[in-house]
């Protein structure tokens, strides 16, 4: 556990160090925003390349803070394992961001290795490590599928953790599917709506099939 933590805090210090490096190398005005079509809309000054490194540090605290007060060991742990899969997956994006804002793109659809195409990859694994998490999860109120209705019993938090893993693992598949076939951010977004508003409503229909009062 003390291994993983310092893994978590080096991964979410070193994307803040990287870029502060980096500054004596990028020019003055970068890329500081690009528009729907992810073509460069806005240039910036090259201090605001530190924002995503900054954003990560409090995103690091929201993963390390509730394990101080989690009473389940295993629960403890899988919150880290998450959090650490989250960071990197930050982490991978921060070094993209950094390596268009050195090379000055003008679109982030260039080629091969598009925006699109590489944020399907790297959520579709992140997705798939998650799906797998989820069934050991034991009910709590920080990870997890949690509503109202999964929450109402351990029976139903199972079952519910169990349906949204498998809906994860799926997602994640679909991502690198349509990561190679038809690299569309917007689709993700559209697929993760729809998986959200599933697995609420298999949360629901599970706590009204199985309403039973705790032990």
């Amino acid at each position: 556990m003390k291994i993983k933590k310092i893994l978590l805090i080096s991964l979410t210090v070193l994307p803040l160090i990287i870029g502060l490096i980096a500054l004596i190398f990028l020019p003055e005005k970068i890329p500081a925003h690009y528009g729907p079509n992810f073509t460069v809309d806005r240039y910036g000054n090259k201090f605001e390349t530190l924002i995503f490194p900054i954003g990560i540090l409090f995103i690091s605290l929201i993963f390390l803070l509730p394990g101080i007060f989690m009473k389940n060991e295993l629960n403890k742990k899988l919150t880290l394992n998450i959090g650490i899969a989250l960071i990197l997956v930050f982490n991978a994006l921060d070094y993209y961001i950094l390596y268009v804002q050195a090379n000055d793109f003008q679109s982030l659809n260039a080629g091969f290795f598009n925006v699109e195409r590489i944020i399907l990859l790297i959520f579709g694994a992140f997705f798939i490590f998650i799906g797998n998490l989820m069934p050991m999860l034991r009910r709590n109120s920080f990870v997890g599928l949690r509503t109202k209705w999964s929450m109402k019993n351990d029976t139903v938090w199972k079952k519910c953790q169990m349906f949204g893993g498998i809906s994860m693992i799926v997602s994640g598949v679909i991502c690198f599917a349509t990561a190679f076939i038809f690299p569309n951010i917007f689709l993700m977004i559209g697929l993760l709506i729809s998986v959200a508003a599933v697995d609420t409503a298999y949360s629901y229909i599970t706590a009204k099939k199985y309403n039973i009062k705790e032990q």
